[in-house]
C-alpha cells in the first residue's frame, strides 16, 4: 500500500463526514427547530356532527402533513419581530402582540425597536404570543417559506400574496382564501386543524379509528385550571393576567390523539377557513384560550363548534397560530444528500 493511501482514505470519510453533517443541517433547517407531528391516515373518515349536525363533513384530509406540537412560541416569533422590527422607525411596532414573554430591550437604540425576554417570569421563550392578525401569521409563513430572509420581499409573497391584503368598504377582504400550492410553510385549514386535534386513528383500539368530542382524548370537557390542578389554560383568570405566564408545554400529560400540547388552552389558533363565502369577513379560529370564561371554553374545545371568528386584521388579544408544513419526501431527502456529497467530493479535490 502506498504512502498516500491511507491519507486519501482519511480525506474521503472526513469528506463523507462533512457531507452527511450538511445533510443533517439541510434536514434541520428544513424544520426551523419546531417540534413538527406528522398527521398520517390520508382520506380519513370526517367528523359526523353532533345531534344536530354541526361540523358534519369536516376533518377529512387526503393527505399527510406536519403541524407544530405547539403553538408559535414567545422566542420564535421574537426571532420574526426582530427581523423587521428594527429596520427602521417606521417598523417599530411591526409584529406586536398584545400578550407574549417579550419586553422592549432597553439596551437597543434603534432604529425601530428590539426585543428581548422577559426576566420577570419563568420559561419567557415558551409563553404563547396572543393578539396577532391573520395577515401577520400569513407574513410569519412567508418569512420562513424564503428561509428567514431579512429582505422586505421576504414576508410579502411565498405562503401568502399580501398585495391581495385588502379591505372594501362593505367590510369585506380580498386576502388569498388558502395558502399557495407551493407553500412550505401555512396556516392551517379548518380541516387540518380539526384532524390533529380531534381524529383517532386508534379511538376504538385495534386499529379502529374514530373522533373524540375533546382535544384530550375523551369525550368529556377538560377540567380547566392552572397546571397540576387541571388539564387546560382555559376557563380561569389569575391575578395581573397571570394565566397568560403559564407556558406552553406546562400540562404535558394532556395531549390530543396525535400528541399535540395545548390545544385547548394557550391562544385561540387561526385558520384558513372563510366566513362567509359570498360575503368573506372573517377567518375561524379555534380553541379555547387563556383567561376565556368556564362556559365559553367548554362550547369552544368541542369538535362541533368553532371557536370564534375574526377579521383577518383583527388582533384583540387571544389570537395565536399553529403552524402547517409539508411532510419532507424521500426523494427530497436523496437530492440534498446527493448535493452533500458532491460539494464533499469537490472539497477532496480542490
Amino acid at each position: 500500500m502506498g504512502h498516500g493511501t491511507p491519507y486519501r482514505s482519511l480525506a474521503h470519510a472526513l469528506g463523507l463526514v462533512g457531507a452527511l453533517a450538511l445533510v443533517a443541517g439541510i434536514a434541520s433547517a428544513q424544520g426551523y427547530g419546531i417540534d413538527w407531528v406528522t398527521i398520517g391516515n390520508p382520506g380519513n373518515d370526517a367528523y359526523p356532527g353532533d345531534d344536530q349536525g354541526n361540523m358534519a363533513g369536516r376533518g377529512r384530509v387526503d393527505y399527510e402533513y406536519r403541524i407544530g406540537r405547539d403553538e408559535v412560541t414567545t422566542a420564535q416569533w421574537m426571532e420574526f419581530v426582530n427581523t423587521y422590527s428594527t429596520r427602521s422607525d417606521d417598523y417599530t411596532f411591526f409584529g406586536e402582540p398584545v400578550f407574549w414573554g417579550a419586553e422592549p430591550d432597553p439596551t437597543y437604540d434603534g432604529p425601530g425597536r428590539r426585543w428581548r425576554l422577559r426576566s420577570d417570569v419563568a420559561s419567557p421563550d415558551m409563553l404563547p404570543v396572543g393578539g396577532i392578525s391573520w395577515r401577520e401569521a400569513a407574513m410569519l409563513c412567508n418569512w420562513l417559506h424564503n428561509g428567514k430572509s431579512s429582505d422586505l420581499a421576504a414576508i410579502e409573497d411565498g405562503a401568502y400574496d399580501t398585495s391581495t391584503f385588502t379591505k372594501n368598504g362593505d367590510g369585506t377582504f380580498n386576502d388569498q382564501r388558502t395558502h399557495h400550492p407551493d407553500a412550505r410553510f401555512w396556516i392551517p385549514t379548518l380541516d387540518e386543524w380539526i384532524k390533529a386535534a380531534h381524529y383517532d386513528p386508534d379511538r376504538y383500539g385495534d386499529g379502529q379509528a374514530g373522533w373524540w368530542e375533546y382535544s384530550i382524548m375523551s369525550d368529556e370537557s377538560p377540567v380547566y385550571a392552572p397546571p397540576g390542578e387541571g388539564q387546560a389554560n382555559a376557563g380561569f383568570q389569575l391575578s395581573g393576567w397571570a394565566e397568560w405566564d403559564i407556558p406552553l408545554g406546562a400540562y404535558a400529560s394532556v395531549q390530543s390523539p396525535w400528541g399535540l400540547l395545548d390545544v385547548a388552552g394557550g391562544t385561540q389558533e387561526w385558520t384558513e377557513e372563510v366566513f362567509f363565502d359570498d360575503h368573506p369577513t372573517n377567518r375561524a379560529l379555534e380553541g379555547s384560550y387563556a383567561g376565556s370564561e368556564a362556559p365559553i371554553a367548554e362550547i369552544d374545545d368541542r369538535a362541533s363548534r368553532l371557536g370564534s371568528t375574526q377579521p383577518p386584521w383583527s388582533a384583540g388579544g387571544y389570537e395565536g397560530l399553529r403552524l402547517v408544513t409539508v411532510v419532507p419526501s424521500p426523494a427530497t431527502f436523496s437530492q440534498a444528500a446527493l448535493v452533500a456529497i458532491c460539494c464533499g467530493v469537490r472539497r477532496r479535490r480542490t
